[in-house]
Formats: C-alpha cells, sequence, structure tokens
C-alpha cells in the first residue's frame, strides 16, 4: 500500500488544513485531501530548491497551501 502524507498529520491540523482547502476553492473533503496528499512531492522540491517554502504539513505549509489553491483558481478561472 502506499505512503499517505495526511497520516503524517497530526489528526487536527488535517481536519483544519482540510477544512481551509475545502473553503478557499469551495469543492468537498475527499477531493481536497486528494489534492492536499498530491502536493508533497512539489512541497519537498521546493523546500530542496533553497529553502522556498517550510517543510511539508508544517505550519507554514497549513497557512500557505490554501492561499496557493485560491490563486491558482482565481487565475486559471477568472
Amino acid at each position: 500500500m502506499p505512503h499517505d502524507p495526511l497520516q503524517d498529520m497530526p489528526a487536527e491540523s488535517r481536519a483544519e488544513l482540510t477544512a481551509a482547502v475545502c473553503a478557499a476553492i469551495d469543492i468537498d473533503p475527499a477531493t481536497a485531501e486528494d489534492i492536499i496528499r498530491s502536493t508533497e512531492p512539489f512541497w519537498d522540491a521546493m523546500e530542496r530548491a533553497g529553502g522556498l517554502v517550510d517543510s511539508w504539513g508544517g505550519s507554514e505549509f497549513c497557512y500557505v497551501l490554501p492561499r496557493v489553491l485560491s490563486f491558482i483558481r482565481q487565475t486559471a478561472n477568472p
């Protein structure tokens, strides 16, 4: 079974992040969790690229990711 990065997050953080992503881009929780999972490789690459971001799943991630997704949605769907 593949590793589920969301299992590495505390339950409270996972719930808060999922709710924030749902609210930011108006999607259901299952879709939000799918998107959150898919960001791990991208986020890790940005961290390796000289510390562009804090680690995946950290407090910065939980604050920034919903904002990034909201920006993408607004920009891609004006």
